[in-house]
């Protein structure tokens, strides 16, 4: 287990935080300035899901047996990892009412339970699958969605006191996500048939272990979560974003008439503002509950995401319709930026995510960087909400 230090110097974050997987890199926007950090540290192979939880930031790494588990201090972005199996594909977390942190394991059909304080494995339950993905947890009662990649069609139920399977009940093929409506039902969203567009979604009365519903959604649904009565499950590969009535079951928004486009990663905030990643527009964006468009965040290649807090706007030394540009690029000396916020910081991060080089602007919103001071190579240079490239070479 290696601890980290990421040493970013941040402000106070008052309002909260919207993490972003994008790509290798672990990306911040702070929700009450808007303010864009693309690299608060480095993430291992397949980056698969991320949980905020507790002061902390939990991010799930499918393809790696040494850094499965990363672990980011909120504010600090101290970092610790901890392994998990080996060749397990590990897919998922959830933080569980009983202070555990539930992983699990796509390949060892399994669900771990971890204490995240000292990030140590505590016990793991075998037998779970086939493929477990996405959880959610109702009393002392872990739900699991065991899809099969394909052939499965089980959502294996785990009693968390006992860490035994007490049940597995039946829903529609290829199940990968669970969401507990908290008054005895589950909502388990199935991805169905590879390339055929006949997802749905199953009702499922947890009492008898019995489907009531099936709402046929079309598309290639993922996984899913709710705010304020609405069900949100996404379809990352092509359609977008569904919603359901979870009292009335009526469908809001299905493959032939999406809520949005993206979906590669949906969060939902403490005000209920819907957050989605769209990784073919390389944007964040915000929506209220009547799903009007708050907002858009430029992040890179953006997947899964959590958020804390609420979103509640960007201040207003933050806007501009002017683009961050640098002069020359590349650079091998001296470069100047300009169209920045005037009196902004400008940070320069090198592609680990530290950073190199730290600058004010003047007045008008322009500075220079000290490129020779430098290694050659490719740099993001960030002022409020705004990136630039920046490609450092040698005399």
């Amino acid at each position: 287990m290696n601890s980290i230090g990421i040493g970013l110097v941040l402000l106070y974050l008052i309002s909260g935080d919207a993490l972003v997987l994008s790509g290798g890199n672990l990306a911040h926007i702070d929700t009450e300035t808007g303010v864009v950090t693309p690299s608060l540290g480095f993430l291992h192979t397949y980056p698969n899901d991320i949980v905020i939880h507790d002061g902390y930031a939990f991010v799930v790494n499918s393809g790696n047996d040494s850094g499965t588990l990363q672990r980011f201090e909120l504010g600090s972005w101290e970092m610790q990892e901890l392994g998990i199996g080996t060749g397990w594909n590990c897919w998922a977390s959830f933080p569980l009412a009983n202070g555990s942190l539930a992983i699990t394991s796509a390949l060892n059909n399994s669900v771990s339970m971890v204490n995240y304080h000292v990030m140590q494995v505590t016990s793991t339950v075998y037998g779970v699958g086939p493929n477990p993905e996405w959880m959610d947890e109702e009393g002392d009662l872990l739900f699991v969605a065991c899809g099969g990649w394909g052939s499965g069609e089980s959502v294996a139920v785990i009693n968390t006191t006992t860490g035994n399977i007490v049940d597995t009940l039946s829903s529609g093929i290829n199940c990968q996500s669970v969401v507990c409506d908290g008054s005895g039902r589950l909502f388990v969203t199935c991805s169905g048939t590879y390339g055929s567009d006949n997802g749905s979604v199953a009702v499922i009365d947890i009492s008898t272990g019995s489907v009531t519903a099936e709402l046929s959604l079309g598309g290639f649904p993922a996984f899913s979560t709710d705010a304020n009565g609405i069900l949100y499950t996404a379809d990352p590969w092509s359609t977008g974003v569904f919603a359901i009535n979870m009292n009335t079951l009526d469908i809001l928004h299905d493959a032939g008439n999406p809520l949005c486009a993206g979906g590669n990663g949906i969060a939902v905030d403490d005000s209920g503002y819907l957050w989605v990643s769209d990784g073919m527009a390389d944007e964040v964006r915000v929506y209220d509950q009547a799903d009007n468009l708050l907002q858009i965040y430029s992040i890179e290649n953006p997947g899964p995401l959590a958020v804390s807090g609420s979103w509640t706007g960007i201040s207003e030394n933050s806007r501009s319709d002017v683009t961050l540009s640098v002069y020359p690029c590349p650079a091998t000396s001296w470069a100047t930026v300009s169209g920045g916020c005037p009196g902004g910081v400008v940070r320069v991060y090198d592609i680990t995510g530290r950073i190199a080089a730290e600058h004010l602007t003047d007045q008008n919103g322009v500075c220079a960087i000290d490129a020779g001071k430098l290694q050659p190579g490719l740099y993001s240079v960030v002022c409020g909400e705004k990136t630039v490239r920046l490609a450092v070479t040698e005399e």
